[in-house]
């Protein structure tokens, strides 16, 4: 068994033979960057390889200095990275195209450390204590490089968001004459005024109920990347307690998938989403009546219809009743309003008005036997006066269910 010592010459030799190939290697690191990373290609203008054959060089230098001193990298080595990663982020560079530069460096510089082995058994064990060092280096400038370029990404996103809410804003309380600079402003950020687009508004549910303090971050991202677009070029925001997008109108079974992939993220969260969709509509005049359209429709999304396409996914009578109205307890005799106030009262009727009165129907999707829902639909009667097997009397509690606040068809306010 050989001594620490023993293990630190060879290991000493190894390094030198590596330092003295170091320019070599970091133009091999340099070649393969550019070969191998699809998203250089954005900024590939002729003094790509140049620039991070110079890079890879310096980190092959600090890479050195850790090996033989044991230290991990110095600030200054760290604060290098993150301002490269601040740079790459404001060209738009993709933080996989980062990752996979670094790790295409790793490559380089354990297959350089292999070469510069001997071929004995001691040589090699020494080079892979030192194929262990480069990971331990590259792991800490990786981890400080990913975490200022999230930074950056991050703040101007959420700049990004700011400006686009304000944008919706605007747009919803323009005059024609202003529509101009709005068009100006909206290509600015991201919104093409000639493309044919689709409001949709979505709301997040957890345990059933709406987040108190705001719609988390990662709700917007999941509507964003069910667009498989990057998220940037994705116009998404959360306004209130509702989340805006506006997606590429490809027809309503196209815009059912996106959401239903966003739906599905979100679940794995412990949420769900509601969605209500607009008209298709092509120039920013036409975005708010996509917009009403949509806030309409997503009164009616429910458990089993998670999302509504408006207008023709909406029934005249279950919009008119959604809407309520303040005299309505008035308007409904008090023994009426008593007996709807019981949940299996409104779930009877409703279940009831579903099956276009059929008991059979209606008891099977109560998991009743008809006999009981008899029974129920009689007491109704003798307790309202209003019999809920004529359909004018089923109208009439409807209705009153519904414009009291009670209604069962579940939908958001």
């Amino acid at each position: 068994m050989r001594s620490h010592e023993a293990m630190d010459d060879l290991a000493q030799e190894i390094l030198a033979r590596f330092e003295a190939r170091a320019d070599a290697i970091a133009a091999e690191i340099a070649t393969c960057t550019v070969n191998e990373v699809p998203g250089f290609a954005g900024v590939n203008d002729g003094l790509l390889h140049a620039e991070i054959r110079t890079l890879a060089l310096r980190h092959l230098g600090a890479f050195l200095e850790t090996a033989r001193t044991g230290d991990p990298p110095s600030g200054a080595v760290l604060n290098a990275a993150r301002e490269r990663a601040v740079q790459r982020a404001r060209e738009m560079v993709a933080l996989s195209a980062l990752v996979q530069s670094y790790l295409i460096a790793q490559r380089e510089i354990s297959a350089a450390i292999a070469r510069e082995a001997c071929p004995d058994a001691r040589s090699r064990e020494a080079a892979l204590m030192l194929t262990a060092k480069t990971y331990d280096y590259n792991i800490a400038v990786t981890a400080a490089m990913a975490e200022a370029y999230l930074q950056v990404v991050q703040g101007d996103l959420a700049e990004l968001e700011s400006a686009r809410r304000s944008l919706i804003d605007a747009l919803l309380t323009s005059t024609p004459d202003q529509l101009p600079a709005l068009i100006r402003h909206a290509t600015r950020l991201g919104l093409d005024p000639d493309r044919k687009l689709v409001t949709v508004v979505a709301r997040l549910l957890i345990d059933g109920e709406e987040p108190l303090t705001g719609t988390p971050r990662w709700a917007t991202q999941a509507i964003a990347r069910c667009t498989d677009r990057p998220e940037r070029s994705v116009f998404v925001v959360s306004r209130e307690r509702d989340l805006v997008a506006l997606l590429d109108a490809g027809g309503d079974r196209r815009v059912h998938r996106m959401l239903d992939r966003a739906a599905a993220v979100v679940r794995g969260q412990g949420a769900a989403l509601r969605a209500g969709v607009g008209i298709p509509f092509t120039g920013l005049d036409g975005f708010a009546i996509s917009y009403h359209e949509a806030r309409r429709a997503i009164r009616h999304a429910t458990e089993r219809r998670p999302i509504v396409f408006g207008p023709g996914d909406v029934p005249l009578f279950d919009e008119l009743t959604s809407l309520g109205r303040d005299d309505a307890s008035s308007l409904i005799p008090e023994a009426t309003r008593q007996v709807l106030s019981d949940d299996a009262t409104r779930e009877t009727i409703e279940a009831f008005f579903a099956a276009d009165l059929q008991v059979s129907v209606a008891a099977k999707a109560l998991s009743l036997h008809p006999n009981s829902l008899r029974y129920r639909l009689g007491r109704i009667a003798t307790l309202t006066g209003r019999d809920p097997r004529k359909a004018a009397d089923l109208l009439e509690l409807i209705t009153a269910a519904r414009l009291t606040g009670n209604g069962a068809n579940g939908g958001l306010s």
